[in-house]
């Protein structure tokens, strides 16, 4: 088994509908599950090699994991956070896995997905159209959230390489609802290296989907603290419990059915254990958590560092922190030159290099000298900075 990266453009604006109508609204997730992922790229499979045979069948109903994925301007906030209500600023985000809250007063974050971008989501509203008075027909008017076109999502897929190999030739797939005139994307899916675990010391995870978990007698159960799975190892703190509100349900394209709506723990769980085997890590990093696993539920990664809101706090506009004298000078860039570099920025994760960017025209209309700076800003930039900066860059130097 091997780990593949998953990086997703979108061309077209994308639906993710949570089935939770309300009134005319129709909400969206802020990411998009393991199983909306599964299910575009089952279809881009049929498309490109035919019908379904035995590999399909072990591909998307059997060994191998679709995680979900998360735009490049957004992440799921840990419930470990604590939000304290008298501290604006700096000290307003404690994350109690990391850092000691002392008597601070607030409440916990719930799981949900924090924007650095404040425009990564937009509303598009319709109506259906009176034949006889060409005016909007009454009671017909419907809105839907929608995450905006020209975004950047990451993720992992976990499986057999001999079946994740024919994934990685494709490269589009339309994601989500509303696929006649929504949810073309380009997808890229490459080797990536296994999670590197610290030699030592203890070891924070936490869920990036919603974890479905049972009982002995097939109950749903929300004891994450206490879960099974963790036994063998010891708990030093757990936060989470708290009950999905939406992204578990869903609609099953190939037989016509809706999937079934299971109970669950949202997103952003946190547990940390007291310096447990790194063989028992990985299973864990590798296998995930609860029931439908293979559709992205239960997906675990490791946790490093305190969390922190994308882009700074979010429904704020963000200017990219201190500026280095490659961004810097970038902004005097020609207009051309600066959209390329700011749709890079989005496009990889801070440490990546550019190996992937070197055959396109863009890359190659820049002079040497501007290739080695956009190496270094690509490398460089903190990921919590690269959403901002493409901004400024896109704007120039005022």
């Amino acid at each position: 088994m091997s780990w593949w990266r998953v990086t997703v453009t979108s061309e077209q604006a994308i639906v993710i509908g949570t089935g939770a109508t309300r009134a005319f609204h129709t909400p969206s997730l802020g990411y998009i599950p393991g199983s909306t992922l599964r299910g575009a790229l089952a279809t881009a499979w049929r498309i490109r090699y035919g019908d379904p045979d035995p590999a399909f069948r072990e591909t998307f109903d059997h060994s191998v994991r679709f995680g979900p994925l998360l735009a490049a301007s957004g992440d799921v906030a840990n419930q470990s956070v604590l939000r304290r209500k008298y501290a604006p600023g700096d000290g307003e985000y404690v994350d109690c896995a990391f850092e000691d809250a002392g008597d601070a007063v607030g409440e916990h974050l719930k799981g949900d997905v924090i924007w650095g971008d404040k425009n990564a989501l937009k509303v598009v509203t319709t109506t259906a159209i009176d034949p006889e008075k060409r005016t909007a027909l009454e009671g017909n008017l419907f809105s839907r959230a929608a995450h905006r076109r020209r975004q950047t999502y990451h993720g992992l897929i976990h499986g057999d390489e001999n079946l994740v190999g024919r994934l990685a030739e494709l490269e589009s797939a339309s994601i989500g609802g509303r696929r006649s005139v929504m949810g073309r994307a380009r997808i890229r899916i490459e080797p990536a290296q296994p999670p590197e675990l610290p030699e030592s010391g203890d070891v924070v995870l936490r869920t990036l989907s919603p974890t479905i978990l049972l009982g002995d007698a097939g109950e749903p159960n929300l004891e994450w603290k206490g879960m099974k799975t963790f036994e063998g190892c010891e708990v030093v703190d757990a936060w989470g419990g708290r009950v999905a509100g939406e992204g578990i349900s869903g609609w099953h394209m190939a037989s016509g059915t809706p999937k079934p709506g299971d109970i669950a723990i949202a997103p952003g769980a946190v547990v940390k254990l007291r310096e447990p085997g790194r063989d028992k890590v990985l299973e864990l990093l590798e296998r995930g958590l609860g029931t439908r696993r293979a559709e992205g539920f239960g997906w675990l990664e490791q946790v490093t560092k305190p969390w922190r809101p994308p882009g700074g706090k979010p429904g704020e506009e963000q200017t990219g922190g201190v500026a280095t004298p490659d961004l810097d000078a970038m902004l005097g860039w020609p207009l051309e030159d600066r959209r390329a570099v700011a749709g890079w920025l989005q496009e990889l994760r801070e440490g990546d290099g550019t190996e992937p960017l070197e055959s396109r025209r863009a890359w190659l209309n820049l002079t040497e000298g501007r290739r080695a700076a956009a190496r270094r800003v690509i490398r460089d930039t903190p990921q919590a900075q690269r959403n901002p900066w493409a901004s400024r860059l896109r704007e120039g130097r005022n």
